[in-house]
């Protein structure tokens, strides 16, 4: 009977009386009532505008309630319905968490039952909390479980909505002693799109450990976050589903009917996809939800901000942070812009088609290799912005003997267009032509690399190279699995520093990885931000992201390239070995503030600066005396 919350209503319940007493509900607009989040905006509308479509008048009472606020609304008549989540219901008196949709709901109908509300149907979606790291970080790191990160010991920063940091029995406090965790709540932000953006930026900027979200919110997917298991099972199910009054629903025969036409009409990827052009592109909930129910609709137009550009990265780096790190800054630099990834195996692909505007690329990329002369060949994309830099690993079994890179040995370097094949080809030609095998794989992503780690260690391939940024996931979980990394130790001979300047010489430093007691040497090379070379012989380009309505693979503007460089905050350079146009090397700021880096804007300021030089010359140059005119002043 869930006394608790009972006792938390009972004090409303005269008011409800007062409320409700000779109301005529029949005639009046329902009020659809929401909580202090984005995506009660969405399901509002849904509400409403579902309701409308049933000829039942419903207006949206857009007052942003907390759990109990909201559901004391409806108690004393303030709102008539609204969309809550199982879960939470549950938590509100207490009772014990359940992790089951169907079973969840009915758990809830029987809590709810004693105050004549009425819960269902189920929308079909589930607003779960979710723990969540930033790629590559430590927190992130396999095993990715709650109760992994307890038995570290680690020290947390954990950043949350001020409404998780309250909640008694589903919250921040609970979370933490039933896991033993080392936490505090380091951010506390609202439940506003503006409150998720902040904890999200925070998260991405290691300012806090983990991050506290929802399942729907669209930056899980955006940024490539990692969720940590609740592998204790502390939360419940958050399954959707509207809660009104059972008083109501007798006055309004109607009303039933038209809610059940929702039933299991909204996934969790479709709410994540509403959420991101509301919260991400700030459109219209209303305009939004109507596309939803009525997909014949046209979608909105509002000028360039309702075009995307899309950006390509490999599918190692999209579960890395510098994948994560693009994404923010792109987000950054052109707000309200939307932005499509895609998780490709050879991000320049789909660059080179014009399909994407931007690729995240590692050195090697932007070359191939001329096999008659043994030399590298520039591409056809040009660096913009640095982003970071990819080490190149090579794993080994733990009882191998001598150097692992050798005669006739066979090495594993995944799919065959990866990043990772690409550099092996360059510093197998550096090391000694034809010394190994390189053998790559008809998998993708990290099943490729996993699955030629269990050949590793079944002795069909003698060692494994992954070109990833230093403290990749993925090294982790194939050291643990029994792997060991070697040192790529030969590289500074044969003027290969001469040949391949991109590959640069690197020592891992010993205690990256677990179990990793000395420092290894490697090669490895700068990671960009890559744009396709549209015209070689007019680099600069004077059409921004703006022209991605006429195509992706246009010139990019040298202002793009400044913004993109702010909103990264990078403090090195390109490395000049890098393919690149002259805008992707940043200008001083007098001539970013002042004059502009256009060519031909240069040549006329200089014909301007010389026509006045000229003119002033000729207006102090003393006058010339004409023959036999007599002199002045005598």
């Amino acid at each position: 009977m869930m006394p608790r919350l009972r006792n938390r209503l009972r004090p409303l319940a005269l008011l409800a009386v007062l409320a409700l007493g000779g109301c005529g509900e029949i005639d009046r607009p329902l009020v659809v009532g929401t909580k202090d989040f984005a995506e009660q905006q969405v399901t509002a509308q849904l509400l409403a505008q579902t309701l409308r479509a049933h000829d039942i008048p419903a207006e949206v009472d857009d007052t942003a309630r907390n759990s109990l606020g909201a559901i004391g609304a409806l108690w004393v008549g303030e709102i008539d319905i609204y969309v809550d989540y199982t879960g939470s219901i549950l938590a509100l008196g207490g009772h014990p968490p359940v992790h089951e949709d169907p079973t969840s709901f009915v758990a809830a109908e029987e809590a709810l039952a004693p105050f004549e509300f009425s819960i269902g149907p189920l929308l079909g979606f589930s607003n779960d909390y979710v723990v969540l790291a930033r790629p590559g970080s430590r927190a992130a790191a396999a095993p990715a479980r709650l109760s992994a990160l307890a038995a570290s010991g680690q020290a947390l920063r954990m950043g949350m909505t001020e409404e998780f940091r309250a909640r008694p029995v589903d919250g921040f406090e609970p979370l933490s002693r039933r896991y033993g965790l080392r936490a505090e709540p380091a951010l506390l932000v609202p439940s506003s799109a503006e409150g998720k953006d902040r904890l999200y930026a925070s998260l991405l900027d290691g300012d806090i450990d983990l991050a506290v979200g929802f399942s729907t919110d669209p930056q899980i997917a955006e940024f490539g976050l990692v969720r940590i298991d609740d592998d204790r099972d502390f939360f419940p199910a958050y399954a959707a589903a509207p809660i009104t009054r059972k008083g109501l629903l007798a006055r309004r025969p109607d009303l039933a009917p038209a809610l059940a036409s929702l039933e299991d009409r909204v996934s969790t990827e479709a709410m994540r996809e509403m959420l991101a052009e509301v919260t991400t592109l700030g459109a219209d909930p209303f305009a939004v939800v109507a596309r939803f129910l009525d997909p014949t609709l046209p979608p909105a137009t509002d000028g360039t901000l309702a075009r995307p550009f899309g950006i390509a990265v490999g599918r190692l780096d999209a579960v890395a942070g510098q994948a994560a790190d693009v994404v923010l800054a792109l987000r950054k630099a052109f707000p309200g812009r939307r932005i499509e990834v895609r998780r490709v195996t050879d991000p320049l692909a789909p660059l080179l088609a014009g399909d994407v505007r931007y690729a995240l690329v590692t050195g090697p990329a932007l070359f191939t290799l001329d096999t008659a002369r043994g030399k590298p060949q520039r591409g056809e994309a040009d660096a913009l912005v640095p982003v970071g830099f990819d080490t190149l690993h090579l794993l080994t079994r733990p009882d191998a003997d001598g150097a692992v890179w050798g005669p006739e040995a066979r090495i594993g370097v995944g799919p065959a267009d990866g990043i990772t094949a690409r550099t092996a080809i360059f510093v197998e030609s550096g090391v000694e032509p034809a010394r190994a095998a390189l053998v790559p794989t008809d998998a993708e992503g990290l099943a490729a690399f996993r699955a030629q780690g269990v050949q590793v260690r079944d002795g069909e391939l003698d060692g494994l190279l992954v070109m990833a940024e230093t403290g990749h996931p993925l090294i982790g979980e194939l050291l643990a699995e029994g792997l060991r990394l070697a040192a790529v130790d030969s590289w500074e001979v044969q003027g290969n520093r001469l040949a391949f300047p991109f590959l640069q010489p690197v020592t891992i430093p010993a205690g990256t990885y677990p179990g990793q007691s000395a420092p290894l040497a490697s090669v490895g090379s700068q990671v960009v931000l890559a744009a396709g070379r549209s015209d070689p012989t007019d680099a600069v380009g004077v059409v921004g992201p703006g022209s991605a309505a006429i195509g992706q693979n246009l010139p990019v503007a040298a202002g793009t390239v400044a913004r993109l460089r702010d909103a990264l905050d990078v403090s090195v350079r390109l490395d000049p070995s890098l393919p690149t146009s002259m805008i992707a090397f940043e200008p001083p700021a007098e001539r970013r503030e002042g004059i502009g880096l256009s060519p031909a804007v240069s040549l006329v300021n200089l014909g301007a600066i010389v026509a006045l030089v000229l003119i002033i010359r000729l207006y102090l140059a003393p006058p010339r005396t004409r023959p036999g005119a007599p002199e002045q002043g005598r």
